[in-house]
């Protein structure tokens, strides 16, 4: 009689072990991560915080669906999550080089007004 329940016990255990155990995460959902943390290490405050935000709030909806069982849902959000970090990355690397241009447009600008004063004042 203690054996069975021993055995009872453990099984018990085993099982609620087994329902509380996470679901094992896609791979989209893995990429989601990687995208997320990719965008996270740019200056993406300036020119895409907001998709960032976005790609953050879709992984996070995917983890939860996923633990609902939900693994279709689970599977869109993901992906959803990994274009809005790709979005957030496109946005930054746009804004960066933009501001990059108009800097080197003004220095040469200002360099060409340099260029013309000092050809007016030279002998």
């Amino acid at each position: 009689m203690k054996i069975a329940i021993a055995n009872l016990a453990l099984l018990t255990g085993v099982l609620a072990a087994c329902a509380t155990a996470p679901t094992p995460h896609s791979r989209s959902y893995v990429e989601g991560q990687v995208a997320v943390s990719n965008a996270e290490n740019m200056p993406v405050n300036t020119y895409g915080n907001h998709e960032l935000t976005v790609a953050r709030q879709r992984l996070e909806a995917s983890r939860i669906a996923s633990q609902n069982g939900q693994a279709d849902l689970a599977e869109m959000l993901a992906i959803e999550s990994i274009v809005s970090s790709d979005l957030a990355i496109a946005k930054t690397k746009v804004g960066v080089t933009a501001a990059t241009n108009r800097q080197l447009q003004n220095q040469s600008n200002a360099m060409q007004q340099e260029m013309l004063r000092n050809k007016k004042v030279s002998p």
